[in-house]
């Protein structure tokens, strides 16, 4: 029984071992991206910030959208990205902003920084520990954020996918920004669950969006979105206010139940 019962905790170790997410630094994955190396990581954590801001081909783009004060940098991803199981231990940034400096006029002056994606994105069953940023991002392929959770805030505002989104059963455990996001082909984000502010408002829809089974469990705020014939809310579970006004569901004036 002895030998039995030693054999079985060795087991366990082992399996435990072998489950460990293995540690790898943020700028190992900078500097392959850099390189443009294909990056495909599955069960590891991930040390740093990933700051895919200032990728070697940054270039200064006009700031047209931000005003005239403001100076604006594009980075541009060219390979396709890949991390299944991983855990991000720091930021995920695809923008930034840092004061310049101040002016008479405005206030504040900024310097934005963010990143363009031209090949498919993967984020599958991962954790974002901290923030994950991708304001004004342009996503040009498929993009999968399937089975994440969120910890932190989740800013797509104005962020643009080119091809189908997928954000089926992931968690929203901070603020979940959407605004202004436009969706050129389908989304999904079946089963999801919205912990906190859910915001959609201004979110334009151009297929159908499969909100069935999701949750939103604080505010969920859907003014002014324009959704396509096609898209559901079936077993859509809100548990605090919702804000459809303005919504329209083709064409027409929607409200979930309605």
């Amino acid at each position: 029984m002895k030998a039995l019962l030693t054999c079985s905790l060795l087991s366990l170790i082992a399996v435990s071992s072998a489950m460990a997410q293995r540690p790898v630094d943020a700028k190992e994955i900078f500097a392959k991206i850099d390189r443009k190396e294909t990056v495909a990581y599955d069960n590891v954590a991930i040390t740093g910030d990933l700051d895919l801001t200032s990728l070697s081909n940054r270039r200064s783009v006009s700031n047209d959208r931000w005003g005239g004060n403001t100076e604006s940098y594009l980075s541009e991803v060219g390979v396709p990205l890949t991390f299944r199981n991983c855990t991000f231990k720091g930021k995920f940034l695809a923008y930034r902003s840092e004061p310049k400096g101040s002016s008479l006029l405005s206030g504040v002056n900024n310097k934005l920084f963010n990143t363009n994606f031209d090949e498919a994105v993967t984020f599958e069953n991962c954790t974002f520990e901290d923030e994950a940023t991708f304001k004004y991002s342009e996503i040009r392929q498929k993009a999968v954020f399937r089975g994440n959770t969120f910890r932190n805030l989740a800013l797509f505002k104005y962020t643009r996918f080119r091809a189908a989104a997928d954000f089926n059963t992931s968690e929203f455990l901070g603020y979940a920004d959407f605004k202004y996001t436009h969706f050129e082909e389908g989304a999904g984000f079946e089963k999801a669950r919205f912990s906190r502010s859910a915001d959609f408002k201004y979110t334009h829809f151009n297929e159908g969006v499969n909100f069935r089974n999701a949750r939103f469990e604080t505010t969920a705020d859907f003014k002014y979105t324009h959704l396509p014939r096609g898209s559901n809310f079936d077993n859509a579970v809100f548990d605090g206010p919702a804000d459809f006004k303005y919504a329209t569901l083709d064409g027409r004036k929607f409200s979930p139940g309605r």
